[in-house]
């Protein structure tokens, strides 16, 4: 797994990784994802007992719109609060992004974080590194119908690529990322 570039979302807020073997960044990719109904389909179905443990009386093409529609609206927030944050520090991305672990109670130097989607058991995820308040590098995203991570391989895939995302920030070669060009 490597990193080959770092995309700007929204200038000096939101940036995303791109992975080599991945034709568009983090965030793009993500979001194509979520909007194609046929990937969707497909998730679902191979998914369907996960779906029915936690979302009982959800089926799969329901769980598809749904997923289309919140991912529109996540999206569309995510980018007016990175905006927003530059200029107000009430409203920034440290409002919407919590650390990946729960319970944590002490702020760490590059957070692992995440983003859930909007509805009230929403079981979309972002996951990016919290570099600064309204500051944040997306790694990926996910559909989460498990109670931990570890319970699915495309979610330990997510776990991994927010660790390795991190150790490149980290990477004193690295800071020459425009990124880090506020400092």
């Amino acid at each position: 797994m490597k990193i080959s570039n770092i995309f700007v979302i929204v200038r000096d807020s939101l940036f995303a990784a791109k992975f080599q073997k991945e034709e568009c960044n983090a965030f793009a990719r993500m979001f194509e994802l979520w909007n194609d109904a046929e990937f969707l389909e497909a998730f679902f179905e191979e998914h369907k007992q996960d779906l029915n443990t936690f979302w009982q009386h959800v089926t799969v093409q329901e769980a598809v719109i749904a997923t289309m529609n919140e991912a529109i609206l996540l999206e569309r927030k995510l980018v007016a609060v990175a905006q927003t944050g530059l200029t107000d520090e009430n409203e920034t991305l440290s409002s919407l992004f919590r650390p990946l672990r729960n319970g944590t109670t002490k702020m760490e130097e590059l957070e692992s974080s995440k983003v859930r989607g909007s509805r009230r058991h929403s079981w979309l995820r972002i996951y990016a590194i919290r570099v600064d308040v309204n500051l944040f590098v997306v790694s990926g995203g996910a559909i989460k119908l498990t109670r931990t991570m570890n319970e699915r391989s495309h979610l330990v895939t997510e776990l991994e690529k927010l660790e390795y995302l991190r150790g490149y920030l980290r990477d004193a070669e690295n800071n020459e990322l425009e990124i880090f060009e506020m400092y």
